[in-house]
C-alpha cells in the first residue's frame, strides 16, 4: 500500500481541519458594511416611505402595509440577523446560543412573511368561538411579547457567552428597548378605543392612530437595523480572533473595559 510520507501542508489535496470562517459563504460584503451605515440607511428609508405616504397618499403608514416595501425590508433585516447569528455559530460551535438565536430570527422573518402570529390570532378566535373585540384583538400583540420573552430567556440562560461582548450588549439593550416601544405602540394603535379613553375625540384619535401605526413600523425596522449591527459586530470579532484564543481575548477586553 502506498503511504504518503510528505509533510503536511505541502500537498494541495490535504484539507486542514481548522474551520475557515469564510468557507461556503463570501463574507466580504458584510465585512465592508459599517454598522453606522446600516442604521442610517434604514432611517433614511423610513423617512422616505413616511414622507411619500403622507404627502402623496395622506397615509404615513401606506408603505408599511402587509406585502408592501416596508414589510419586505423588515423580512430582509430579520433574515440577515438570523444568517449573521448562524455565521457566528460556525465560529463558536460550542456555543449553541448563536444557533438558537439564528433559527429564532429566521422564524421571525417567516412569521413576518406569512403573517403567522396574525393567523394564530384569527385561529384562536375561530377555535374557541371568541367574538372579536378591542381586547381580544390584541392576542397577536401578546404573541409578539411572548416571542420577546422567549428570546430574553435564552439570552439569560446563556448569558455567560453573551456577556463576553460588551458592545453587543449595548446594541441588544437598544434593540429590546425599541421592541418594547413597538409593542406598546401596536397596542395603542390597534383601534381607537384606547385613544378615545385617553380623552381624544374620534377624529383626533383616528389621525393619531395613523401616525402611531407608522411610528410602530419605523420602530420595527430600526430595531432590526440595530440588532443586525450588533450581530455583525460579534461576527467580525469572532472572525478576526483565532478560535483557540478568542476566550482569552474577550476576557482581556472585558477586564480592560472594567478598569
Amino acid at each position: 500500500m502506498f503511504h504518503d510520507s510528505s509533510p503536511r501542508g505541502c500537498c494541495p489535496w490535504r484539507k486542514s481541519k481548522k474551520y475557515n470562517y469564510n468557507q461556503g459563504v463570501d463574507m466580504a460584503i458584510l465585512q465592508k458594511i459599517s454598522t453606522r451605515h446600516i442604521i442610517i440607511a434604514v432611517a433614511l428609508l423610513n423617512l422616505i416611505m413616511i414622507f411619500h405616504g403622507e404627502v402623496f397618499r395622506d397615509l404615513p403608514a401606506k408603505h408599511y402595509r402587509e406585502g408592501s416595501v416596508g414589510t419586505h425590508i423588515s423580512i430582509i433585516l430579520l433574515f440577515l440577523v438570523g444568517f449573521t447569528s448562524l455565521q457566528i455559530f460556525l465560529g463558536r460551535r460550542d456555543q449553541i446560543i448563536w444557533l438558537l438565536i439564528g433559527l429564532g430570527f429566521v422564524f421571525l422573518a417567516l412569521d413576518d412573511w406569512f403573517m403567522i402570529h396574525e393567523n394564530i390570532d384569527k385561529a384562536i378566535h375561530h377555535w374557541f368561538g371568541i367574538k372579536q373585540t378591542s381586547l381580544t384583538d390584541r392576542i397577536d400583540d401578546l404573541l409578539i411579547a411572548l416571542y420577546g420573552l422567549i428570546g430574553a430567556f435564552f439570552l439569560y440562560r446563556y448569558r455567560a457567552e453573551i456577556l463576553r461582548y460588551d458592545r453587543f450588549l449595548r446594541f441588544l439593550g437598544i434593540g429590546f428597548g425599541i421592541l418594547v416601544a413597538s409593542i406598546v405602540l401596536d397596542i395603542l394603535s390597534n383601534d381607537q378605543a384606547v385613544l378615545q379613553w385617553l380623552g381624544f375625540s374620534k377624529t383626533a384619535a383616528l389621525d393619531i392612530k395613523l401616525w402611531l401605526v407608522a411610528i410602530e413600523e419605523v420602530c420595527k425596522l430600526m430595531g432590526g437595523a440595530v440588532f443586525l449591527s450588533g450581530f455583525l459586530h460579534v461576527l467580525r470579532q469572532v472572525e478576526n480572533t483565532p478560535p483557540e484564543t478568542i476566550d482569552l481575548a474577550l476576557q482581556t477586553t472585558s477586564a480592560q473595559s472594567g478598569r
